[in-house]
């Protein structure tokens, strides 16, 4: 009997042993794997995934907003993908844009005025299909974490709900992280409560943050926050003062303070430094004109040493003349 049992366990341990390991290529990958960070923008950003948001890819933006979306416009561009709620039914998603132009820096931060930079949007959203009413969430800036959130409410047709673009921008070294929604104005506090988890997804390579810019050997841009929110509408707005900002960056202040080190100096030595002696003079006289060039005398008659002219050509006094 024991023989018969062994006979028939040998194939049963060899099937379980295989299934076991058909199971382990079929299993899904393990949760760390899931966390796994991705790399994004030329790797200056990583994504960590969370089970809060569903990634979608650059390449895939495209037929997730036709097939899932209902073709619904965007807040943003979405050049890094989307990160959708992971809803049954998502209300609204985030579209993901990096702005590798420059460095922005953030000396404007104490000066935001949304009184004007509203009168700004405002201007340079004339004509819309959907007008811009006012503030959703006025510009905040925390500079610890050099990240700036605002929103707008814009009014619905037929008086539905108004719509919102809730935007956040995150200053790195060379550029911007933008992150733009497009929702209705009952969804504000789901956003704002689910904001953190967003931020906390996303983070700088080393070496790509805000604090890892190096003046005058990194490129920046002169925008400024103010710039960041309102745009090309700053001009039309009348509002120069934020495009100002730009005179005020690092790179120019550095570049300022080098020139003025190497120029100031050198004009002070020349205006208020000694000045050359004049050369000595004679006592009781006063500084003599320089000589003037000797003066050749012209040609006298010719001496004995000269030598006598040449005959003229066809002179009748010649040796030939006497031969005849």
């Amino acid at each position: 009997m024991s023989a018969n049992a062994n006979r028939f366990l040998g194939p049963l341990r060899y099937a379980a042993v295989l299934l076991c390991l058909v199971l382990l290529c079929l299993a899904r990958p393990a949760a760390a794997t899931d966390a796994t960070p991705l790399s994004l923008a030329d790797r200056t950003v990583t994504l960590t995934p969370s089970p809060a948001f569903q990634y979608v890819s650059g390449g895939e933006v495209q037929t997730f907003v036709t097939r899932h979306w209902r073709g619904r416009p965007l807040a943003g561009g979405a050049g890094l993908g989307l990160l959708v709620p992971a809803d049954t039914d998502p209300a609204w998603l985030v579209a993901l844009s990096y702005d590798g132009s420059g460095h922005v820096g953030d000396l404007d931060a104490d000066r935001l005025d949304p009184d004007s930079l509203l009168a700004a949007l405002k201007s340079g959203d004339a004509g819309g299909p959907l007008p811009l009413t006012g503030w959703a969430r006025p510009p905040t800036y925390d500079g610890t974490t050099h990240t700036l959130v605002w929103a707008t409410r814009r009014q619905a047709d037929g008086g539905a709900v108004d719509s919102l673009d809730y935007h956040v921008r995150l200053l790195g070294r060379r550029g911007v992280l933008g992150l733009d929604i497009a929702a209705r104005m009952n969804d504000l506090a789901d956003i704002e409560g689910r904001t953190p988890t967003l931020l906390s997804m996303l983070r700088f390579t080393p070496g790509n943050g805000y604090r890892d810019y190096v003046p005058l050997a990194d490129r920046s841009v002169t925008l400024g926050l103010g710039g960041l929110i309102a745009g090309d509408a700053l001009v039309k707005g009348g509002l120069m003062d934020h495009l100002l900002t730009g005179i005020t960056s690092q790179n120019f202040i550095l570049l300022l303070a080098v020139l003025v080190v190497m120029i100031v100096p050198r004009y002070i030595r020349r205006r208020l430094g000694p000045k050359p002696p004049p050369a000595p003079q004679p006592d009781g006289q006063p500084p003599q004109p320089p000589p003037p060039p000797p003066k050749r005398d012209p040609p006298g008659p010719p001496g004995p040493w000269s030598l006598p002219a040449p005959p003229a050509v066809g002179d009748g006094d010649g040796e030939d003349g006497d031969r005849t």
